[in-house]
């Protein structure tokens, strides 16, 4: 009985002892704990080596980046509502109005919102592909329906992706 008396006193003894931990400094060759990071891919993968640019240094200075394909990175905030054929997309300093390369190809209608980076090359046609007239987008075409649903006009800078990844 006694002996039960010492084991219960010691268990209740030495959980009233504070815990003690030995905090090591983090050594400067540990790596970083890894996050990763899912990609949809749509249309082609985006090239390796790619120049990337910010959409303000686009639009700022067009004819260094003509008949030349760019990565540029931001958020989306509008896609095509009908088939996720154009989508809009801003970085910290500018934003772009994106058709998916004569609509090869679509992205979600849900992308709003998400980061994404696309290969692109500039555009310097304005006019809409036939594609973009139809009944699908009211009889408006893709840039009347943007302006209505982002409830002004596009960005003056387009450019036309032959691939995109979203970011998740």
């Amino acid at each position: 009985m006694r002996r039960a008396f010492l084991l219960v006193s010691f268990a209740v003894l030495a959980c009233n002892e504070p815990v003690r931990v030995r905090a090591e400094p983090m050594q400067a060759n540990t790596p970083a704990p890894s996050v990763e990071v899912r990609r949809q891919v749509f249309g082609a993968p985006i090239e390796a080596g790619l120049e990337s640019a910010a959409l303000a240094d686009v639009a700022r200075d067009p004819r260094r980046f003509a008949n030349r394909k760019i990565a540029t990175t931001g958020t989306i905030s509008a896609v095509c509502q009908h088939a996720g054929c154009w989508m809009e997309m801003k970085d910290d300093a500018g934003e772009a109005h994106i058709k998916l390369a004569g609509h090869a190809f679509l992205v979600p209608r849900n992308a709003s919102g998400k980061k994404a980076r696309v290969m692109a090359k500039l555009a310097m046609d304005p006019a809409e592909p036939a594609a973009c007239q139809g009944d699908g987008h009211k009889g408006k075409g893709c840039r009347a329906e943007a302006e209505e649903q982002l409830g002004r006009p596009l960005a003056k800078l387009e450019l036309v992706a032959s691939g995109v990844e979203i970011l998740d």
